[in-house]
C-alpha cells in the first residue's frame, strides 16, 4: 500500500521558499490555481519551510489501482502530471543535500495527481492532491490522538512522516465520502490504507448496480464500507429520524459522537447539507480526528446556569472545553479547524463515531453509565478527605466533569503506575497488581474531575471503569454489569453484589489521596 510513497522518482527538482518566491504564482502556474494545493504550500509556509522538493513519480500501486477504477467505469483517462511535493523546514541547496536531512525537517509532503479525461467537449485537465501529510501543528492545545506513521522517499532517502492522511475527491472514483473514509480507515485498518476500487466494489453491491462514485456514498454504504473493513462504529443518520425521534438532534447531538471518536484516537464523520439562497439539496462530508482546548471558555458554567436552568445532563461533559474540532475538507485542503458548534445541527445528517476494535458501544453511552454509577457510589460514601468531600459536593449538584476514553487494559495499568497526587505519593504496586486480572482486555475510562481544577490544571479525581466488550442499549437504565472498579481520592470501588437494596460496594484503600494529571495522548 506504500508503493506510491517509495517509487523512485523520475525526475526532481529542488525550489526555494524564500522571497521572491511566491505560493501563489507558483500554484496558479503549474496547478491550476487548485485551493487544495495552495492550502498544502500555506501549511508548509506556517512550518516556516524553506525549501521544497518536486519529483515526478510514475503511476504505481494504489495511484495506479485508480486510474484502472476510473477506466473501468468507461471514463476516457489519461494520466497527466504525477507529482511528489516534500517540504522542509531547512533550505535544502540541490539533490544530494537531502539524504543529509533530519526527520524533524521535514514538515510534510504531497502527492499531486493531474487526470486527463475527454467528452463531447474536448480534453479536461484537472489537478487534484491524491494524499498529503502534514505535521501536527506545534500547540499545547491541540490534541490529535494516535496519528499515523507514513513511509515517503524522497529521492533516494527515505523518512518517516507522523500525521494524518489528506485526501481529495476527484469527481470521477471518489466523491467526499470516500475520500473521508480513506483518511480515517489509513490508521484503522492492517494493511495501513484502502483503495477506491475496494471501496467501490463494495459500495457497487451494497447500492445496486447503477452505483455511480461520482455521486457520493449514502449512509447504507458508507456502514457498509466500515463493516467490510471490519471496523466497528456509531452512528445516527439524523435524516431518517421519524416523527417519534423528532428531538434526535437535541437528545444525539453530534458533536458528542465526533468529540467521542477524536478522543478513543479513532476520528468521526460528519455528513451535513449546504445551505444558503442557491443551495439545492447539496450534500458533504468530512473526517475529524483532532480537537482544540480553551481552558477559559465560558461555555460549561453559563450552560446550566443561564441556559439549562433544571434541565442539566447530570455532569458536565469534557467536550465543554472544546473549542473547535479539526478535521479535513477535500475542497479546501487539509487541518482545518472547524468551530465546535459551527454547524447547525440542523444542517447535521450524518455522523459517524469510529470505535476500537472489540468495543460494542460508543462514548456519549459510556459517560451516561459512568456518571450514573458515580452517583450511585457517592450516595454510599462517608467523606473521610478534603477531596472525598469536594466530590461529593460536586455530584450532589451534578457538576462533575467527565472525559469518556477507550483503551486496552495495558494502557490503564501503565497509567496507574505513571500517575501521583498532588503530594508526589504514587500507588501502591501491589494494589496495581492485584487489579490487572480485573481489567477487561478493552475498556472505557471515564475521568472524573471537578469545575477549575479540570481546566486550569488538566487533573482528575479518579475515575470510572468500564468493560467496553458489553452490548449495552441506551435505555436510561445502570447496567452494573458493565462496571469494573472506580477510583476515587484514597480508595478503589468495586461491585460486592446486587440486592433487592441495590447495588452493594466494597473499597480497597488507595494511596492517591487527591489529584493526579488527566491522561494524556501521546
Amino acid at each position: 500500500m506504500h508503493e506510491h510513497r517509495l517509487v523512485p522518482p523520475e525526475s526532481l527538482v529542488v525550489e526555494s521558499f524564500l522571497p521572491p518566491f511566491s505560493s501563489f504564482d507558483w500554484v496558479e502556474q503549474h496547478y491550476a490555481g487548485t485551493p487544495a494545493i495552495h492550502r498544502c504550500f500555506s501549511l508548509a509556509r506556517s512550518f516556516n519551510s524553506q525549501s521544497f522538493v518536486v519529483e515526478s513519480i510514475p503511476p504505481v500501486g494504489l495511484i495506479a489501482d485508480e486510474n484502472q477504477d476510473i477506466r473501468s467505469l468507461g471514463i476516457s483517462h489519461q494520466q497527466g502530471g504525477l507529482l511528489r511535493v516534500s517540504f522542509w523546514r531547512k533550505l535544502v541547496k540541490d539533490k544530494t543535500a537531502i539524504s543529509g536531512m533530519t526527520p524533524d525537517a521535514f514538515v510534510g509532503y504531497a502527492i499531486l495527481k493531474e487526470d486527463v479525461t475527454a467528452d463531447v467537449s474536448g480534453q479536461n485537465k484537472h489537478w487534484h492532491v491524491f494524499e498529503a501529510v502534514f505535521r501536527k501543528y506545534e500547540h499545547s492545545h491541540n490534541c490529535v490522538p494516535d496519528v499515523a506513521g507514513f513511509p515517503v522517499r524522497v529521492n533516494d532517502t527515505s523518512f518517516r512522516l507522523q500525521g494524518i492522511l489528506y485526501c481529495q475527491q476527484n469527481g470521477l472514483n471518489k466523491a467526499c465520502a470516500h475520500v473521508a473514509l480513506r483518511s480515517l480507515l489509513s490508521r484503522l485498518v492492517p494493511e495501513g490504507d484502502v483503495s477506491y476500487s475496494g471501496m467501490n466494489a463494495v459500495a457497487r453491491e451494497s447500492g445496486g448496480s447503477d452505483y455511480d462514485p461520482g455521486n457520493g456514498l449514502n449512509a447504507m454504504q458508507i456502514r457498509a464500507i466500515l463493516t467490510h473493513y471490519q471496523v466497528n462504529y456509531r452512528d445516527v443518520d439524523y435524516s431518517q429520524a421519524t416523527l417519534a425521534d423528532a428531538n434526535v438532534r437535541q437528545t444525539q447531538p453530534y458533536q458528542k459522537y465526533l468529540y467521542a471518536g477524536i478522543e478513543s484516537g479513532c476520528g468521526a464523520l460528519l455528513g451535513f447539507s449546504m445551505a444558503g439562497p442557491e443551495a439545492k439539496d447539496d450534500r458533504h462530508i468530512i473526517p475529524f480526528y483532532g480537537h482544540t482546548f480553551n481552558k477559559d471558555t465560558w461555555v460549561p458554567d453559563a450552560q446550566s446556569s443561564y441556559f439549562d436552568i433544571g434541565g442539566g445532563l447530570g455532569y458536565i461533559p469534557s467536550e465543554s472545553w472544546t473549542s473547535s474540532f479539526i478535521g479535513h475538507d477535500d475542497n479546501f485542503g487539509a487541518n482545518f479547524c472547524v468551530p465546535r458548534l459551527y454547524i447547525h445541527p440542523e444542517q447535521a445528517q450524518y455522523v459517524v463515531e469510529i470505535l476500537k476494535p472489540g468495543v460494542e458501544y460508543g462514548g456519549m453511552l459510556a459517560e451516561a453509565q459512568a456518571s450514573q454509577l458515580l452517583y450511585s457510589i457517592c450516595a454510599r460514601l462517608i467523606p473521610e478527605s478534603p477531596w472525598q468531600q469536594r466530590l461529593v459536593h460536586y455530584a450532589t449538584n451534578q457538576q462533575v466533569v467527565l472525559r469518556a476514553i477507550c483503551f486496552d487494559s495495558s494502557t490503564y495499568v501503565t497509567h496507574l503506575q505513571s500517575m501521583q497526587d498532588w503530594n508526589g505519593i504514587r500507588e501502591d504496586p501491589q494494589t496495581i497488581k492485584s487489579l490487572e486480572s480485573l481489567s477487561p482486555d478493552v475498556l472505557w475510562m471515564v475521568e472524573i474531575s471537578i469545575p477549575h481544577l479540570f481546566p486550569a490544571n488538566e487533573r482528575k479525581l479518579g475515575e470510572v471503569i468500564m468493560d467496553a466488550r458489553m452490548p449495552l442499549q441506551p435505555d436510561g437504565d445502570v447496567h452494573y454489569g458493565a462496571f469494573v472498579i472506580a477510583r476515587l481520592p484514597g480508595q478503589f470501588v468495586v461491585l460486592n453484589e446486587m440486592n433487592n437494596g441495590g447495588p452493594s460496594f466494597e473499597t480497597v484503600p488507595s494511596r492517591i489521596q487527591s489529584h493526579v494529571a488527566v491522561w494524556r495522548h501521546a
